[in-house]
């Protein structure tokens, strides 16, 4: 909730759990300092450098918010999904939507917002279609950060779990320029929704990796093409980042879902790193009828994929 300078700025993000107010700032060399090292006055804020709309549109900040009230409703709201000390029971809270009850919002084929299927929505303006989490319990983190993936809490039947999901829409990424170079510019680069590109595999695993510490049962809603394999995204590391989503899968101790919804589907190498056989102890796949699951095999890299539907 304020500054966070040089080595405060490694000791929020050593936290891996941050929380940012609007008007503050994470950053390493203050405004100043950086102006009198290049000569002339380029920045002219410390928010300018590392303010919300750098450090959570990154991933540095899994959650902002307007004043000191809200964090602290934010932090409570966090740890009342965690146990209260490790190999603890979840903290299950009373049932408020039957486990039963039907879900009244179904996946279309055509692109639609994925948090409509994890918490529901209202339609016609005063219709509630209820979605696959107790109602009002979902909770998103790290939204701005690699937008082709949606992530985090909720709580089914009261119990506390993980989510990841997949975006179906496009998006459009948004790389600032740096005013210290002036040969900078802001470029716009359109994300393919149901794919995994290099930053997106990236906050899949860590993710995975933060809710494995917090001893939380994890739902992964699978409704992915596969990786972007383009030059640019192997340069970028997304065969890394993919290995570390198999990692981390590897590591977990709790139980996982993996599950393709309606109209879903799962191909390639998205099949790869969610292979229940990863950890066969706790990892269990469903699909829905109306879902599709496609495993290919390449035997020559001139040849073409051998597509088997499973």
């Amino acid at each position: 909730t304020c500054r966070a300078i040089g080595i405060g700025a490694y000791l929020v993000r050593l936290g891996q759990r941050v929380i940012q107010l609007e008007e503050s700032h994470i950053i390493l060399t203050g405004a100043s300092a950086l102006n009198k090292v290049l000569g002339r006055e380029v920045y002219s804020s410390n928010t300018q450098l590392g303010g919300t709309q750098i450090m959570y549109n990154n991933g540095v900040s899994h959650l902002t918010v307007p004043d000191d009230l809200a964090g602290v409703t934010a932090i409570l709201d966090w740890l009342a999904l965690i146990p209260k000390h490790r190999d603890a029971l979840l903290p299950i809270m009373p049932v408020t939507d039957p486990v039963d009850r039907v879900i009244q919002f179904t996946p279309s084929k055509a692109p639609y917002d994925p948090r409509w299927m994890l918490a529901g929505r209202t339609v016609n303006g005063d219709t509630w279609e209820s979605g696959f989490f107790d109602q009002g319990s979902f909770i998103e983190t790290l939204g701005n950060w690699a937008q082709t993936v949606v992530c985090g809490r909720a709580r089914l039947g009261g119990i506390p779990v993980g989510v990841i999901a997949v975006e179906t829409r496009s998006v459009d990424v948004t790389i600032p320029a740096d005013p210290a170079n002036t040969d900078s510019e802001a470029k716009v680069i359109s994300q393919a929704g149901q794919v995994w590109y290099p930053d997106s595999a990236y906050k899949t695993a860590q993710t995975i990796r933060d809710l494995g510490l917090e001893q939380l049962p994890l739902f992964i809603f699978a409704n992915w093409r596969g990786f972007s394999g383009g030059m640019r995204d192997m340069y970028e590391e997304v065969l890394k980042y993919g290995s570390m989503i198999v990692d981390a899968l590897r590591e977990y101790k709790q139980v996982i879902y993996v599950y393709l919804p309606p109209n879903g589907e799962l191909r390639g190498g998205a099949w790869v790193v969610l292979d229940p056989t990863i950890n066969p102890e706790h990892m269990q796949m469903y699909a829905d009828r109306e879902s599709r699951c496609q495993r290919f095999t390449c035997l020559d890299s001139n040849m073409e994929f051998i597509y088997v539907t499973l």
